[in-house]
């Protein structure tokens, strides 16, 4: 039997897995940015924001240093998190 590899080696250190490796960390730390700078204009759910904020920063610097299904899911759901948080405060 044989076990799902879910990091590609290979991918990664390939010219095109470099730009996606780069562009997964700049835009994560660009929507935290945005993120953190929305929560300076709230009054209620402050604390949530920011949250989100730096667990998304946390999370994409770890997706593109060693990128794995796992970690790239945790971006993926962090950022479908930031609607969902706003439409609820």
């Amino acid at each position: 039997m044989t076990t799902p590899q879910l990091v590609l080696p290979e991918w990664a250190t390939a010219p095109l897995g470099m730009a996606a490796r780069i562009s997964i960390a700049v835009l994560g730390i660009v929507a935290s940015t945005l993120v953190l700078m929305l929560a300076t204009m709230l009054s209620q759910g402050t604390w949530l924001f920011v949250l989100v904020g730096v667990t998304l920063a946390a999370t994409s610097i770890r997706a593109a240093r060693y990128p794995t299904l796992i970690r790239l899911l945790v971006v993926a759901a962090n950022l479908i998190a930031i609607p969902i948080i706003a439409r609820m405060i």
